[in-house]
């Protein structure tokens, strides 16, 4: 994969778009993002350019349903087409979004002629938390704005969404893999919720000194810390009532609230997958090893990566490779 990350590279892509007629930009966050289009637009433009080919020909709707003895079987509307290439890349996609078609059947299909396959398992997705009924009527899909989501030596900002099930959102999303292979080991993951961020443990105390007044706990918290409806709610959720009447154990538990992540969410809802063919069943380029000129791409390999452009990077950078790997036969 680094290998394939430096053929292919975030500036190569850049330059792709570019002459597919699509002007990118870098946020403030690092990540690269086009300026006015969007995907519908991209597809167009890159199926004009394949079109433009009179070589290429393109047969939507068609499944794979068998290999052997070399040949690929492909169905479409209950017609089997079969066919011998000597050249195939394969990008089959991982297991999640089945509703897509890119369901995952077709390790099936490798194992069956002998290649190694790793099982999926969801990959930058939700966690499952048991909320109390109450909670879960409450307080489903509020958000939980700039937040610091802690794990083992791990720490990852930005907002989450909490559900009837648990949390999910970006912090989750990035340490979704340390968060479910924890829940494997341990049978739950411990995580550390940082309510406040930009305070520090001693700022916070300061201000939950201030004079309250009349005003009540939760509006002492709004006012003074800025922490919102559902930062509060979920506070009162995870914690016992008397950690409100110790103001320097209710800061560091705002500063480190402990949350149980019981379990990830189906792989049908996960925005990728781990898992796929392993490496050891390719080459360099991606080519499987036992079958000379049949190559893989994209997320069938046993790759994985957050969401935010980085599995569209790999998708891209294994496909150059297999291209390559062609170009050497």
């Amino acid at each position: 994969m680094r290998q394939a990350l430096t053929n292919f590279s975030p500036e190569d892509l850049c330059r792709w778009l570019k002459n597919l007629g699509i002007e990118t930009f870098e946020g403030t966050t690092g990540l690269i993002f086009p300026v006015s289009s969007n995907s519908e637009k991209l597809l167009t433009l890159w199926m004009e350019s394949l079109v433009s080919n009179k070589n290429f020909h393109f047969h939507p709707d068609h499944r794979l349903v068998n290999i052997e003895n070399g040949l690929l079987f492909f169905e479409n509307r209950n017609q089997t087409i079969t066919l011998k290439a000597p050249l195939v890349i394969m990008g089959m996609g991982g297991a999640s979004y089945p509703a897509t078609g890119s369901d995952g059947r077709w390790r099936n299909l490798l194992g069956s002629i002998g290649i190694k396959t790793i099982p999926f398992k969801p990959m930058n997705c939700g966690f499952e938390c048991s909320w109390s009924p109450f909670f879960k009527k409450t307080i489903n899909h509020s958000a939980l704005k700039n937040i610091k989501l802690t794990l083992g030596n791990q720490s990852v900002r930005g907002e989450a969404m909490i559900t009837s099930y648990g949390l999910e959102g970006g912090p989750f999303y990035r340490l979704s893999r340390e968060i479910r292979d924890s829940i494997e080991l341990n049978g739950k993951a411990i995580t550390f919720l940082d309510l406040t961020p930009d305070l520090s443990l001693n700022e916070v105390i300061q201000k939950l000194n201030h004079e309250r007044g009349k005003n009540s706990i939760s509006n002492h918290l709004r006012k003074q810390l800025k922490l919102s409806k559902s930062k509060i709610y979920l506070l009162r959720e995870v914690t016992e009532k008397s950690i409100f009447n110790d103001f320097p154990l209710l800061a560091q538990t705002i500063k480190n609230l402990s949350v149980t992540l019981e379990r990830p969410r189906p792989i049908e809802e996960a925005i990728s997958s781990s898992g796929g063919v392993s490496f050891k069943e390719l080459d360099k380029y991606f080519m499987i090893k036992k079958y000379p000129g049949w190559f893989t791409a994209g997320e069938m390999v046993a790759w994985e990566a957050p969401t935010g452009g980085y599995l569209l990077q790999g998708c891209f950078s294994t496909a150059y490779m297999a291209v390559e790997g062609i170009k050497k036969l």
